[in-house]
């Protein structure tokens, strides 16, 4: 964790994702690891296809406030989900955006954030597990091999622990494709 006494997230995308399932996951997690977290989410009306947004506090601390008002880190899978949640960063802010949202706003700039990342967290599910199920997943694993938020054998227990078995083998290789993802990035340098 960046700062070791509380670390912001937020996730927005498209209903039907699995971010909200990803943040309870992510905060299992931190739990486990003996962190005290916070978790909530917001979704639209539509049962798929809304623009959702799940928040996570992770803090060795207790948590006065249990709303994130000042993002380490926020995750953007969708156009909508960034134009609707992506306000109210700040220059510490990092931003991973799916490289298949088509523009970042305007308030996403050098000024506004820390850095812009962009990732195809979607394109890769899809290539390679041959399904979007796991995009949630593969998230994660570019957070935490990011940010170290939580230790990798802890998340993949959390993992284990809220995914049907029969799903359970292809997740755990969307958890490794996600860390591949940033382990690539970082060999490249490429930042937007």
């Amino acid at each position: 964790m960046e700062n070791a006494n509380r670390f912001e997230l937020r996730l927005t995308g498209s209903g039907g994702q699995g971010l909200i399932l990803g943040s309870i996951i992510l905060a299992e997690a931190a739990m486990m690891e003996g962190k005290t977290v916070t978790q909530s989410q917001v979704y639209g009306a539509e049962a798929r296809g809304g623009t959702t947004k799940a928040e996570l506090i992770v803090s060795d601390r207790h948590i006065a406030y249990p709303k994130v008002t000042d993002p380490d880190l926020l995750a953007a899978m969708t156009s909508d989900g960034l134009q609707q949640y992506g306000g109210g960063i700040s220059r510490k802010t990092e931003v991973i955006i799916d490289s298949s949202v088509m523009c970042a706003p305007d308030f996403l700039n050098e000024e506004n954030c820390h850095g812009l990342l962009a990732l195809p967290i979607r394109s890769t599910a899809v290539s390679r597990l041959q399904s979007e199920l796991g995009l949630n997943i593969v998230l994660l694993g570019v957070i935490v091999g990011l940010t170290g938020l939580v230790g990798v054998d802890t998340l993949r227990k959390a993992v284990g622990m809220h995914i049907r078995k029969q799903y359970l083998d292809m997740n755990m290789k969307a958890l490794d494709l996600g860390m591949e993802l940033v382990a690539a990035q970082a060999e490249t340098g490429i930042r937007i």
